[in-house]
């Protein structure tokens, strides 16, 4: 089983592959959230002989809060299963290994056998000096990504070694330092606004992996319990969600099938 969380579709697009090449089912982990949040113990099953698998997004170098929150709110009943993580990072992972793997030790006993990680386009636009990639390069991404995934999906059925995890520079400063004021003081959503061109579509209600979005007089509104994943500003068929005074001249980008 494969449990992933995903914003604009590059995880799940990822999962999904994943779960094809080891015919293995696969899991939304927003799918849990009701269970996650409301009950103190709970707890999900894993068949025996099945592979237990983690698809995440790197955020800011760590650990997207989503899948940080399911790992630490969630038993998992182990049954010796060989288990696995991919880190989907749009170029450097940092310390998102490290957290994934000790939070799964720590909370359901669990050793990580295998972590890799795989790039797909960037999507991160609400920051200067961040933005997506150029068509080129995004292309590039996605049909390495392509390449890469049977690759993965070889590894963890033999036990080969699939040595890709891109760390980047200055791990420790990104992954101990800057990762945890990110989470602290960067996953509001004050700054999110629409603007006249919305149509009231109700798309971005829809897309919300964390149900922060309703519409208030045809528009979206937000709740106040953002993870920052940005699937409302990137779906948005009309460009017309923006955050602050940052994105309105950048791209935008999700997983679409056939894009690579």
């Amino acid at each position: 089983m494969i449990f992933y969380f995903s914003g604009t579709g590059n995880s799940k697009h990822v999962a999904e592959e994943l779960g094809k090449l080891l015919n293995t089912p696969v899991k939304n982990i927003a799918d849990y959230y009701d269970e996650v949040t409301t009950l103190k113990k709970f707890s999900i099953g894993v068949e025996k002989d099945d592979f237990l698998g983690f698809v995440s997004p790197v955020h800011s170098w760590g650990l997207s809060k989503s899948m940080s929150r399911f790992l630490k709110r969630t038993k998992i009943n182990y049954q010796g299963n060989k288990v696995f993580a991919v880190m989907v990072c749009g170029d450097t992972c940092g310390k998102a290994r490290e957290m994934l793997s000790e939070t799964l030790k720590k909370k359901s006993g669990i050793k990580c056998d295998f972590v890799c990680s795989i790039q797909m386009p960037n999507n991160y636009i609400v920051m200067k000096g961040f933005g997506t990639d150029s068509d080129e390069l995004a292309k590039q991404k996605l049909s390495t990504a392509e390449l890469e995934i049977p690759q993965i999906a070889d590894a963890i059925k033999s036990g080969k070694t699939f040595d890709r995890y891109v760390v980047g520079g200055q791990p420790f400063l990104k992954g101990r330092i800057i990762y945890p004021l990110f989470m602290k003081f960067t996953l509001g959503d004050k700054k999110f606004f629409a603007e006249d061109t919305c149509n009231g579509c109700g798309l971005c209600v829809k897309n919300c992996p964390e149900k922060n979005i309703t519409l208030q007089n045809s528009k979206p509104k937000w709740l106040g319990h953002c993870v920052k994943c940005l699937s409302c500003i990137h779906r948005c068929p009309k460009k017309a969600i923006q955050y602050g005074k940052v994105t309105k001249e950048m791209g935008r980008y999700y997983y679409k099938k056939g894009d690579s």
